[in-house]
C-alpha cells in the first residue's frame, strides 16, 4: 500500500476524485459557496504552503484521498475531504490512520469529521465515534413568510459581543460537546468571517443572534442562536433576513441534532432538510514528549556540624558554646 502527502503529478487524480460526487465520504464543501476544490488542488502543487495537508492513499485498484486541516482555535483537525474509489473497507483505516499519526505527533488529541448518515458505519469502524446529528437545511428569500421588522433591542453585533455570544452558544450546547469541541470565545472575537450579524440583548445578555452571508451567489450561509425562552425572537430574525434578501438568493443553514428550537424555526420560515449528517470523532493516543532529564542543582548547604564553633565561644561565651557543642556532636 502507498500513502504520501499528494505532489503536483497527483493534480489529475485529485480533480477526478473531487468530481466524482459517488466517491465522496466526507465533503465539508457540498453545501457552501466557497471553492474547496481550489483548495485541494492547491495543496498538490504547494503541499507545505498551509498548515492542512491531503494525502494520496492507493493499494491495487482501491484509491483515496484524505484531506484534513486544523481548527482555528481548538486543539483538533478537521477531515474536510475524503473520497474512495474501489473497497473503502480496504483502504479507509490506513489512509485515517495516517492524518491520526500526522496529528498525533503535533500532540493534538482530536480528529473529526462530518459524513452522511450512511456512511456512518464506515468511520465507526475505523475508529471514530458520533457526537450526534446535524441537519442541513436549505432555503431562499423566496420564503419571505410576512413583512417583519427588528425586535426590540435589536443592535449589529460589535467586538465586545464576542464573549457574551460565546456564553449563549455555551449555554445552548450540551456539556460534552462543549468540552469534546473546545467551544471558546476566540471563535467570536472576530466576528463570523464575511457575515452580517445582529444580536438582542435582554437584561445585560444576549438572548439571541443571527447572521447571514450577504450578496448573490449559489448558497449563502445563515445561522440563528436563541435560547429557548426568546424563541419568538428568531422567528422575527429569520424573517427580517428573509425579506430583505432576494428571492434569487439561496441559504444554506447546519443546525445540530440538540437545537430542537432552531430548527423548528427554519421549519416554520419554509426551510427544508437537505441532508442528515453525523458529526463523527476520533481520539488519538497522545504521547507527551520527551526530553532528557535535566539535573537539579541545588546548592550546597552546610550541615550543622560544619558550625564554626570556635566562633561561637567569641560570639556566645564559653558558658553557652561548650554545651551546644557536646550536644550537636
Amino acid at each position: 500500500m502507498d500513502i504520501r502527502l499528494a505532489r503536483p503529478t497527483d493534480v489529475p487524480h485529485i480533480v477526478a476524485l473531487i468530481l466524482d460526487e459517488h466517491a465522496h465520504i466526507v465533503n465539508s464543501g457540498a453545501w457552501s459557496d466557497s471553492r474547496p476544490s481550489v483548495r485541494s488542488v492547491s495543496r498538490a502543487l504547494v503541499p507545505f504552503a498551509s498548515k492542512g495537508r491531503l494525502w494520496i492513499v492507493r493499494d491495487g485498484e482501491s484509491t483515496a484521498l484524505l484531506e484534513a486541516q486544523p481548527r482555528r482555535y481548538v486543539i483538533g483537525w478537521d477531515i474536510t475531504r475524503l473520497a474512495v474509489r474501489g473497497d473503502p473497507e480496504r483502504i479507509l483505516s490506513p489512509a485515517v490512520g495516517t492524518a491520526l499519526e500526522h496529528v498525533q505527533r503535533h500532540g493534538v488529541p482530536r480528529l473529526f469529521a462530518r459524513c452522511l448518515e450512511r456512511y456512518r458505519g464506515l468511520l465507526e469502524r475505523c475508529g471514530f465515534r458520533s457526537l450526534g446529528k446535524e441537519y442541513v437545511l436549505l432555503g431562499s428569500g423566496a420564503l419571505s413568510p410576512h413583512p417583519a421588522g427588528l425586535p426590540e433591542d435589536s443592535r449589529y453585533r460589535m467586538p465586545p459581543d464576542a464573549w457574551p455570544l460565546h456564553q449563549l452558544e455555551s449555554d445552548t450546547t450540551p456539556a460534552e460537546i462543549r468540552q469534546l469541541e473546545g467551544l471558546t470565545s476566540l471563535d467570536w472575537a472576530q466576528g463570523s468571517r464575511g457575515m452580517e450579524e445582529i444580536v438582542v440583548e435582554r437584561d445585560g445578555e444576549i438572548v439571541a443572534w443571527v447572521g447571514w452571508e450577504p450578496g448573490t451567489g449559489r448558497r449563502k450561509r445563515l445561522g440563528l442562536l436563541v435560547r429557548p425562552d426568546y424563541r419568538e425572537l428568531g422567528s422575527d430574525l429569520l424573517a427580517y433576513v428573509l425579506e430583505r434578501t432576494p428571492p434569487a438568493v439561496s441559504f444554506v443553514a447546519r443546525v445540530r441534532g440538540y437545537q430542537q428550537e432552531v430548527l423548528s424555526l427554519f421549519e416554520e420560515s419554509g426551510f427544508h432538510v437537505a441532508a442528515e449528517e453525523m458529526l463523527m470523532l476520533r481520539h488519538a493516543n497522545v504521547q507527551p514528549a520527551r526530553s532528557e532529564s535535566a539535573r537539579m542543582r541545588i546548592a550546597h548547604v552546610p550541615g550543622i556540624q560544619a558550625f564554626p564553633f570556635h566562633l561561637a565561644s567569641g560570639i556566645f561565651g564559653p558558658e553557652i558554646a561548650g554545651p551546644l557543642k557536646d550536644k550537636i556532636t
